[in-house]
């Protein structure tokens, strides 16, 4: 935070570039953005009342950088009720959407790939081997409007750049954080142009002239030059900024908000103006964030509070993040750990963290990090697109299965809308479960693969056990998601289903007496299974999809207690309902993604809503925190020990590398592959992104078919009921059969819905097995087969 000298007048508000600094006697503190400029100058800003202490009919205000207009009368925060209509974003970004400087919440992660680094985390001392580094000190805040001193400077950094062939430059300076503290910096008189030409001369470099006079001779000039030099004259090299960690971590943050409103707007308002990571041809590879070892040690939550910061800042630039010249003293024991439990290496990576570079070597930490090459975090996969390759070897069945993209897309993944009308998902497409299918098949999970050939029989008689095996997972996802067009578990607690209340918030957390988070934990020791996800009371997590039924529930979601506590919504610690009472006047087409569901405006919650809300009531009876393991993906993925299963083997594993190998509750513990499938995704700490990837659509796909690989393939009643079934005979009997009967799929179907190869299990009766029977039939027969 900006530290100043204490003022004896009781407010004093200064205006400084788009900033209100306030200060009085015992604090200083910088407050929201203003809304300054072309589109919104006009308007005043909430709560400065356009009429006293309300605003009337047609009066415009502004609130978080969007423009309101009144309705009719009221007193209510702009933009949060009916009695407001949006105007327009103040930024000039989409109507309806978030403004530019929005806390960013991303649907795919930041690829962590930089140039000269390998696809796994790197954590190094001096004496440790890593790819190399190069340290740039350039001009001061107080050197900038010196030519002669402006010039030096560029000279010494052209010669430095010059010889610095594939290294990683850090750029480093106290400019930028000055300008992250004080607007003043941002000054337009820096002499950027004349002494960069001078520097040219004097070392007689080939930086384009062209390129120099297309610079401002302002900080963004300034910054902007660094970037050209070190793109002219070491392409090969990558390079970031340098940005220090601020005193904001060592304050109390209730969550994701709280630490965007305090510190990471502010950075990323800098970065943005300054277009640092922006221009294609001359941007920054990553960032590189600095914490000072003079300050006080941050403590482990601090830590969270710093990560979170890096995190926020590198989504919204899209640049990885590198963690240098950390303090080994005061570091090195929260990253790495007295155990490698207790490392928090995967957390870094989850905050967009590609390398931790520490200041100082010692034995103790040198012990460790030669702990941590035996156990790699992995932050990317390396190897051929998938789609790239061929799904089987035989062409015939290859080109039958991409020719279906049309009848698959508009005959058969169909989905019903409240009007009872089949249309054609939005959710679920063809070419994403090939893409899928490709993965599982060739590559698989711990060499456990999708089946769809045998070695044993020709070509046509496996084009045939191909399409059964797609069917019968596809009759399935058909029930369990496709029908209802939805990723993400709807919320339909109902009281009649044993719930508080109808549909309460903390459906999150279990529907039909269930809870999710428990699903991970051995019942008599109550202690977590070597597979599952750690409880994580601090996920911030919002599902995409839900029913659309007029007045529907909300997606569901996750908070911690603190974040909602500071918002006044629990009521003796419990969250409330869902109502659907309430018409929209206006059905939104868009809406703000950057805030979490339960953030959003009234009506403003999801795209199509027409009328309900949230009723903060506490009529749920317990709070949504830690509670984001709902269903997930085209089986519906859920709990911590499915999540925990699917991303050892397929992301980012979370498990303690000394447990591998060793039985626990009758599981050894296998070693996750090195080079995993999908290295970018850490599904236990964001298990979100089985729906929300953009980058890999077929992951939603994917965590179905592991678990039917798992499950399905794998089923086995060793001395029980079952014993003698097998997915693999049974396959082939159903195919022999001339694809008579339905006893196939209603055993799959048992297994999927009830546990067991039956259509009536210890747990009860399968759920719709005509319509599951149906959904076989119509895949079978729309890929060319006959069933009978």
């Amino acid at each position: 935070m900006i530290k100043i000298n204490k003022i004896t007048v009781a407010i004093l508000s200064v205006m400084l570039s788009g900033y209100v600094y306030a200060s009085d006697e015992n604090q200083t503190s910088r407050v929201a953005p203003l809304a300054i400029g072309g589109l919104c100058e006009s308007f005043n800003i909430y709560p400065d009342w356009t009429r006293g202490d309300h605003a009337g009919g047609g009066d415009i205000m502004v609130h978080k950088n969007i423009a309101y207009s009144a309705v009719y009368w009221t007193q209510t925060v702009p933009g949060s009720d009916s009695s407001w209509a949006l105007h327009l974003n103040c930024d000039g970004s989409e109507p309806g959407t978030a403004p530019v400087l929005s806390l960013p919440n991303p649907m795919d992660p930041i690829r962590l790939e930089v140039a000269g680094w390998p696809n796994t985390f790197v954590v190094a001392s001096p004496s440790s081997v890593a790819p190399t580094t190069l340290t740039v000190e350039t001009s001061k805040s107080t050197e900038l409007t010196d030519l002669n001193q402006l010039t030096s400077t560029f000279v010494s950094i052209i010669e430095v750049i010059d010889q610095a062939s594939s290294s990683s430059i850090i750029i480093n300076s106290d400019v930028l954080d000055k300008a992250i503290q004080d607007k003043n910096v941002l000054i337009d008189n820096i002499a950027v142009k004349e002494a960069l030409i001078n520097a040219i001369d004097i070392t007689g470099s080939k930086i384009d002239i062209t390129q120099v006079n297309a610079l401002s001779n302002d900080l963004k000039g300034w910054a902007q030059a660094h970037n050209l030099i070190v793109s002219t004259l070491a392409p090969e090299a990558s390079f970031g900024w340098s940005l220090s960690i601020g005193d904001f971590a060592y304050d109390t943050h209730s969550g994701r908000q709280s630490v965007w409103n305090a510190a990471s707007n502010y950075t990323v308002d800098v970065l943005d103006k300054l277009e640092l990571y922006k221009v294609a041809a001359t941007k920054a590879d990553f960032v590189a964030f600095t914490k000072s070892s003079a300050a006080t040690a941050l403590s482990s939550e601090q830590w969270h509070n710093a990560l979170e910061y890096v995190k926020q800042v590198t989504d919204y630039v899209k640049s990885p993040a590198m963690l240098a010249n950390m303090s080994t003293t005061q570091a090195a024991d929260y990253f790495m750990g007295q155990t490698t439990k207790e490392q928090k290496i995967r957390k870094a990576a989850y905050s967009n963290v590609f390398a931790i570079l520490f200041d100082k070597d010692t034995a103790e930490l040198t012990t460790k990090i030669e702990r941590y090459q035996d156990a790699k975090v992995p932050l990317y996969y390396v190897g051929e697109e998938l789609e790239k390759g061929s799904l089987t070897r035989i062409e015939a069945l290859n080109s039958e299965l991409t020719n279906a993209t049309d009848v698959m897309d508009n005959e058969v993944f169909l989905y019903e809308t409240p009007q009872s009308q089949w249309v054609p998902s939005t959710v679920y497409k063809w070419p994403d479960f090939l893409d899928g299918l490709n993965a599982m098949h060739n590559i698989g999970v711990a060499g456990n693969k999708f089946w769809l050939l045998s070695d044993e029989v020709d070509d046509a008689t496996n084009i045939i056990y191909a399409k059964v095996a797609i069917a019968a997972f596809l009759a399935q996802s058909m029930q369990e998601t496709i029908r209802y067009n939805a990723c993400d578990e709807n919320n339909w607690s109902e009281v009649k289903y044993g719930a508080p209340t109808d549909y309460p918030m903390s459906a999150s957390c279990g529907q039909l007496g269930q809870k999710y988070a428990d699903y991970g934990v051995n019942p008599v020791s109550g202690l977590d299974f070597a597979y599952s996800c750690p409880r994580d009371n601090k996920m911030e997590v919002s599902a995409l999809t839900h029913a659309k039924w007029y007045g529907a529930p909300a997606p569901v979601f996750a908070a911690p207690d603190a974040v909602l506590e500071e918002r006044g919504l629990l009521v003796n610690g419990s969250v409330g309902r869902w109502t659907n009472n309430g018409h929209c006047n206006s059905v939104p087409e868009k809406v703000d993604t950057s805030k979490q569901v339960w953030e959003r405006d009234e009506c403003k919650i999801y795209v199509g809503q027409k009328a309900g809300s949230f009723l903060w009531d506490g009529s749920s009876q317990e709070s949504v925190e830690g509670c984001g393991w709902w269903g997930r993906g085209v089986i519906q993925t859920t709990g911590r020990q499915n999540f925990g299963t699917l991303n050892h083997y397929l992301g980012r594993s979370h498990v303690d590398p000394e447990t591998i190998g060793k039985t626990i509750d009758g599981i050894t513990v296998e070693a996750p592959p090195t080079n995993p499938l999908y290295a970018d995704l850490d599904l236990c700490s964001n298990p979100g992104l089985i729906c929300s990837s953009e980058e890999n659509k077929e992951i939603k796909w994917i965590a179905g078919l592991f678990y039917w690989v798992t499950s399905v393939q794998a089923y086995s009643d060793i001395g029980g009921q079952y014993a003698d079934w097998n997915y693999y005979n049974e396959i082939k009997k159903y195919v022999d059969s001339g694809l008579k009967g339905t006893q196939f799929i209603d055993d799959v179907s048992g297994i999927v819905n009830r546990g067991c190869p039956d259509t009536t299990c210890s747990t009860g009766d399968v759920h719709n097995i005509k319509e599951r029977q149906a959904n076989f039939k119509l895949v079978l027969e729309k890929l060319g087969l006959n069933p009978q």
